[in-house]
């Protein structure tokens, strides 16, 4: 029997991988996929999450916070955005991720529900380099974490008939000079 439990739940996904499977050969093109899908693991598993899945070039985890599931997103785009085995033709390798908190149902190491895919929508919402999330997960990140969200739009998922409001979360720390006295 399974167990009821509100989670972060987020995707990640190599973008533009048959792209890369036909530029670089089947051999190479995996080995980036791989590398990428062991940066969202360490990811995952230095933030306190649960990596539940992988398929292909996507990670699916679960965080027991929303501030969790954020650090590793963010953890995740920044390895990857600077990694230099990543860089095809000169352009770095880019992942997306979709991300929201909500109830799902834990059986046999697995998790199932609408929130489920609702953090797999946002995925597909997501451009190259982005984190999108949903109103839900904001409402439980700290204040910190809400400060780096910003509304950008208000779609109907495939498969649900509620409108769910996007965030995008600023993830890039910009150069900051600090004064020291």
């Amino acid at each position: 029997m399974g167990k009821d439990i509100e989670l972060a739940i987020l995707f990640a996904d190599v973008v533009g991988s048959t792209r890369l499977y036909d530029l670089m050969g089947d051999l190479r093109a995996r080995d980036m996929v791989a590398i990428c899908i062991e940066v969202m693991r360490s990811a995952t598993e230095q933030r306190q999450g649960t990596v539940i899945k992988t398929m292909g070039d996507e990670v699916m985890a679960t965080f027991p916070t929303a501030d969790a599931a954020l650090n590793a997103a963010a953890q995740m785009q920044q390895q990857i955005s600077s990694h230099a085995q990543l860089k095809v033709e000169g352009q770095p390798v880019a992942i997306r991720i979709g991300c929201h908190f909500g109830p799902v149902m834990l059986e046999n190491r697995d998790v199932f529900g609408a929130a489920v895919h609702t953090a797999n929508r946002m995925t597909s919402q997501a451009k190259a380099g982005q984190i999108v999330t949903t109103a839900a997960t904001v409402d439980k990140l700290s204040p910190e974490w809400r400060a780096s969200c910003r509304q950008i739009d208000i779609a109907t998922l495939k498969g649900q008939g509620s409108e769910v409001v996007l965030y995008e979360v600023l993830w890039q720390t910009e150069d900051v000079t600090s004064m020291v006295p």
